[in-house]
């Protein structure tokens, strides 16, 4: 096969992975595939298991290796062999955040950044290096109107993925140099929201509300922080693959706390969560509860929650999947149904237990 030929068709399949992963990675992406989000994840979970099994067991035929060129010297392209590297390292590390233990999971997290940061920076290079002019042994340059259109539909398609490089790089400095204030992201953490930048809701304006119940509440901070507290040390799970392990929070009891207020769950067995970012939802029933014994957290290993992690009050559930421990509470409403959350209604598992999803 031509190499030109294998080229595109490597560069095709690359795209789509490249994108859908940034469409994992990026607020205003995630709410831009909508519903469409968890067939987004898996395409970039199959199509990268297929892809690196073709770039690995299939590789002579599949990647588009520069031919030779020893009229000039030239054996192999040490520029192909470090785009091969870096695609490879995307794999394993890709694969490292499916399986594993905590700490394996971790570490793959930042490889994964890592090897993805790499390969933009090397498509970027690609892309500046192989400007679609050339040169006749006359010395005149020419443009190719077919290498034109070629290499600005790669440039086009590179844009987006480099406009999310800044969120990759304040992921990847969290993790790799323990970073972190009140105002940004703990380090282990990806800063996902699903709104542009973090709700802004200070301690002294904060309330709880809780709906539903025969008489409603609203308590402020000075209310909640004196009730009773409990801690939780736990492997924080994320539904696209990282983990951070070993993170203790503190906060209060939710199902003794909506007791105390006079809950009935056999009544009213779904209690919805709300958060101060005005969008996101949640839904527990009252065997989740009971089982995973969730917080409303307000410290993250020792420390007020950053604004990233929920401040002033998240909620947290223990051998969930992140998506279910909501941040920026504000607000719960107990009921006779279930309020279809807003990861759920975009094709995510109510019931998000560990290997329930991923």
């Amino acid at each position: 096969m031509r190499f030109r030929t294998r080229h595109w068709r490597h560069a095709m399949f690359l795209g789509l992975i490249v994108l859908t992963g940034f469409a994992l990675f990026l607020s205003s992406w995630r709410r831009a595939v909508g519903p469409l989000f968890a067939g987004v994840q898996w395409i970039h979970i199959g199509g990268g298991i297929l892809y690196g099994a073709a770039i690995i067991g299939w590789s002579k035929a599949f990647f588009p290796w520069p031919p030779a060129q020893p009229e000039i010297g030239l054996r192999r392209s040490r520029y192909a062999a470090w785009g091969y590297f870096f695609l490879v390292m995307l794999l394993v590390s890709g694969v490292g955040l499916l399986v594993g233990p905590s700490p394996t999971r971790a570490l793959a997290t930042v490889l994964h950044g890592l090897s993805a940061l790499a390969l933009v920076l090397w498509v970027l290079w690609h892309l500046l290096t192989r400007l679609p002019f050339w040169r006749e042994a006359s010395g005149e340059w020419h443009l190719s109107r077919r290498r034109a259109l070629r290499w600005l539909g790669g440039a086009l398609v590179a844009v987006p993925v480099v406009m999310g490089l800044p969120t990759l790089l304040k992921m990847l400095s969290g993790r790799m140099f323990a970073t972190g204030s009140n105002d940004g992201a703990l380090p282990g953490f990806v800063p996902y929201t699903v709104v542009n930048g973090f709700p802004d809701i200070p301690r002294n304006t904060w309330r709880l509300r809780v709906h539903g119940l025969d008489q409603s509440h609203a308590l402020d901070w000075t209310t909640y922080s004196a009730l009773p507290r409990r801690q939780v040390t736990i492997n924080f799970h994320c539904v696209t693959g990282w983990v951070v392990p070993h993170v203790t929070f503190d906060g209060v009891d939710l199902l003794d706390f909506l007791i105390s207020l006079g809950w009935d769950p056999v009544r009213k067995p779904w209690v919805t969560f709300y958060s101060g970012d005005g969008v996101y939802i949640d839904t527990l029933d009252i065997d989740q509860i009971r089982r995973y014994r969730p917080l409303l957290a307000d410290r993250i290993d020792h420390r007020p929650l950053p604004v990233a992690q929920g401040y002033p009050v998240r909620l947290l559930v223990p051998d969930m999947y992140g998506y279910k421990s909501l941040k920026w509470l504000v607000a719960i409403s107990v009921g006779t149904s279930a309020e279809p959350g807003f990861w759920e209604q975009r094709g995510y598992p109510q019931n998000a237990y560990f290997g329930s999803y991923v």
